[in-house]
């Protein structure tokens, strides 16, 4: 699958590491422009992101997963984290700093066909979550 990298480590220790994650997992563009190398590097950084693949591969993502019971107990847990019942909103949660190791693990999980209730990190996800 073109639009996720099932298969990589994840691990970040900083918000820096974690884009740059972000960044390798949906297969994003560096959008590279040398008039950015005089601003602050987080803004630089926010500047390259590329939206565009982020958008797309969350869609094609939560279309692969929203036909499952637990990964829709996930997206709703997660909404609910931001007063919401969208569950788009529950994997923008998901994919966010604090819950992505352990998201990254669930779809791993899934693509694996290993992914159940007794799945060590759909519980260690859904515990976070409540």
């Amino acid at each position: 699958m073109d639009y996720y990298n099932f298969d990589m480590e994840v691990q970040y220790h900083d918000n820096l590491s974690y884009r740059n994650i972000l960044r390798k997992l949906f297969y994003m563009k560096i959008n590279y422009n040398p008039a950015l190398d005089e601003i602050d590097e987080e803004t630089r950084d926010e500047l390259m992101y590329d939206d565009d693949a982020m958008s797309a591969g969350m869609d094609k993502l939560y279309d692969f997963t929203k036909d499952d019971e637990l990964f829709n107990e996930l997206y709703d847990l997660a909404a609910g984290r931001m007063f919401s019942t969208d569950k788009y909103i529950g994997q923008a949660v998901l994919l966010s700093y604090d819950y992505l190791y352990l998201f990254h693990h669930c779809l791993g999980s899934f693509v694996k066909g290993v992914f159940h209730k007794e799945n060590e990190y759909y519980n260690k996800l859904k515990e976070k979550l409540t």
